[in-house]
């Protein structure tokens, strides 16, 4: 991956920020920064971003010194071999870094449904998107032909067997 652009969309930016060399934070589709990693940690809008916010440590130093300790605890769970015997031990989190859960943002509006019947409006723009007047005249009569073909025959049928 050596002298390649990687983008990578992500809102998890405690565990991205660290390894990226340029950041770009949106927010709503406006850019709140553009630059390198250092100055994203120094601007403070990291804070804004991070949806657990660090209570104890409230400066930019100390967001970073957090953000790079979560960084180390991670690699370090990742690179501890898993056992194979099942074992439940669990690891525990150093008690220095307090972590408080801000309230999740809401990404997608709540659908809103139409009750009672379709509109003739919406009919006519269905029946319209699927082709135009030549089109729907020859699908309406190759409809009528092939309803009354059955009959025709049964009629015909019945001419030449009785004649």
């Amino acid at each position: 991956m050596i002298g390649r652009t990687i983008i990578l969309v992500s809102h998890h930016v405690q565990l991205c920020a660290p390894g990226a060399t340029y950041v770009v934070a949106l927010d709503n589709g406006h850019v709140q920064f553009e630059g390198s990693k250092d100055d994203f940690y120094d601007s403070g809008i990291i804070r804004t971003l991070i949806q657990t916010a660090q209570s104890e440590e409230p400066d930019d130093k100390g967001d970073k010194e957090a953000l790079e300790l979560t960084e180390k605890q991670i690699l370090a769970e990742d690179s501890e071999p898993s056992s194979e015997t099942g074992s439940t031990a669990a690891t525990s989190k150093p008690s220095s870094v307090k972590l408080e859960r801000k309230p999740a943002r809401k990404l997608v509006e709540e659908e809103k449904r139409a009750v009672g019947r379709i509109s003739r409006d919406v009919w006519k723009t269905y029946i319209w998107a699927c082709g135009n007047g030549w089109y729907w005249t020859v699908f309406i009569f190759f409809l009528i032909v092939a309803s009354a073909s059955p009959v025709l025959e049964n009629g015909w049928l019945r001419c030449v067997y009785y004649h």
